[in-house]
């Protein structure tokens, strides 16, 4: 099987083997065509030479005398041409040099004084004459060096085929490679970024970047694994040491010692039941029951709601909430978000201390805002808020009752919504959760 830099290597040589020995027949074709050309232009120059010399030595001489010939004969020696003269009866007066062969070119140029006929030339170009050798050694000379530079370009391309097919094509063989070893369980492997930014450069950044989300979905599965491990433990080892104390009668089955037990299992139920709408929420399979809903209503409603765990806490809840925003949405997976959110700023909200609940329009973005100025969360645990089970303080959140599960819920909510929830905090000056939905124009106008 070929490799793909042969492959492509065998591509760029064909393709620059094929310019080359185009260039190189054209350019000999091209050298040939004009130096006909020239030799054409070079023979009747001659012509001319020898039809004007013959003219002015017959007007000189007044005929065709010896001193006539003789001029002619030099002038035919020195050119290397063979030369036959003949009067206007088409008798032979004299020849000079050899007979024409058979590849002679034989030009008859007619002579004429004053407008009257005194004989005519026959001249024969051999194609061996000394200056049509010399020509002749010119043009394979031309055609000699063509061919050697050719082959010359020939060589040059194939070592800058091999050259760029190898380096064009090692990114790809590394990533080839790396997905190999993915493939076998190996999350810790990188390709080099190669130098530019072009399409290589793209797909090798872009499998890095798959490379490593597949390392913190892995990490991710691992820590919900332990997470739900240890999550199921405390309440499954508090119902099992209280089953067994009643069993053993250390534990007398009174209402009270039942009611501890019906809220471990209660606590089970529910994170049971978080869990479940975590992997809808995950898998987008969350039903909805869609319909326009007054947002600002609806988060009054809430507050009302939760007025009485607000005010056994000493919170002041200041509802500032805008008259006419819509949103298309499920009003009871809303209201979980909200409740939520409320809920968390409660927890984390000291007595005397105030949370602000905003909801406004934006032109075509619904938003709703809830911020607290209660204990706030560290700028190193933020970007993993929504994360399943993810906690900053693990002991602090489990003695509130909380399973790590209802930032993720309520994110997943939101972007079932076509929203966007963000969160933004500080420590000892509190949280601000921020979402934004598309707006919807209410039921009358719709």
């Amino acid at each position: 099987m070929k490799k793909i830099w042969m492959k492509l290597a065998l591509v760029l040589m064909a393709v620059g083997g094929m310019a080359v020995l185009l260039s190189t027949v054209l350019s000999i074709s091209e050298m040939d065509y004009h130096f006909g050309m020239y030799q054409e232009e070079v023979r009747g120059q001659h012509n001319q030479e020898l039809s004007q010399l013959a003219i002015r030595t017959y007007g000189e001489r007044d005929g065709w005398d010896e001193q006539a010939l003789q001029k002619l004969e030099a002038v035919s020696s020195v050119l290397g041409l063979q030369v036959a003269l003949y009067d206007n009866r088409h008798e032979l007066i004299r020849a000079w040099g050899a007979g024409a062969s058979e590849s002679s070119t034989v030009d008859e140029i007619p002579l004429s004084r004053e407008g009257t006929s005194i004989g005519y030339l026959a001249v024969a170009h051999h194609d061996r004459s000394q200056y049509q050798s010399m020509e002749a050694h010119f043009q394979l000379a031309h055609t000699t060096a063509m061919q050697w530079t050719m082959f010359a370009l020939m060589l040059l391309v194939v070592v800058i085929s091999v050259f760029l097919a190898r380096t064009l094509v090692r990114p790809i063989v590394q990533i080839s490679a790396a997905a190999e070893k993915v493939a076998k369980g190996r999350l810790d492997v990188q390709v080099e970024l190669p130098v530019g930014r072009d399409e290589i450069s793209s797909l090798v950044d872009t499998f890095n970047n798959l490379v490593h989300s597949l390392r913190c979905q892995e990490e991710l599965r691992k820590r919900l694994t332990s997470d739900i491990a240890h999550e199921l433990r405390t309440p499954l080892n508090t119902l099992l040491a209280q089953v067994e104390a009643m069993i053993d009668g250390v534990w007398a089955a009174s209402p009270e010692h039942l009611e501890s037990t019906r809220r471990e299992v209660l606590r089970l139920s529910t994170l049971v039941q978080d869990l479940d709408q975590v992997i809808q929420v995950e898998a987008g399979a969350l039903p909805m029951n869609r319909s326009q809903v007054h947002l600002s209503r609806l988060a009054g409603e809430v507050i009302e709601g939760m007025s009485a765990a607000f005010s056994r806490t000493g919170i002041q809840v200041d509802p500032q909430l805008g008259a006419d925003v819509w949103v298309s949405g499920d009003r009871q997976r809303l209201a979980q978000v909200m409740t939520n959110l409320l809920h968390n700023a409660c927890k984390h909200t000291d007595e005397g201390g105030r949370v602000i609940v905003k909801v406004w329009r934006a032109g075509k973005t619904a938003a709703l805002q809830i911020a607290d100025n209660g204990a706030g969360i560290p700028g190193e645990d933020l970007p993993f808020v929504f994360e399943r089970f993810y906690r900053g303080d693990r002991a602090r959140t489990r003695e509130k009752g909380g399973t790590g599960l209802g930032l993720t819920i309520a994110k997943g909510i939101v972007e079932a919504h076509e929203g966007e929830i963000t969160l933004e905090s500080e420590v000892g000056r509190g949280t601000t959760v921020t979402i934004t939905f598309p707006a919807a124009e209410p039921p009358d106008r719709a």
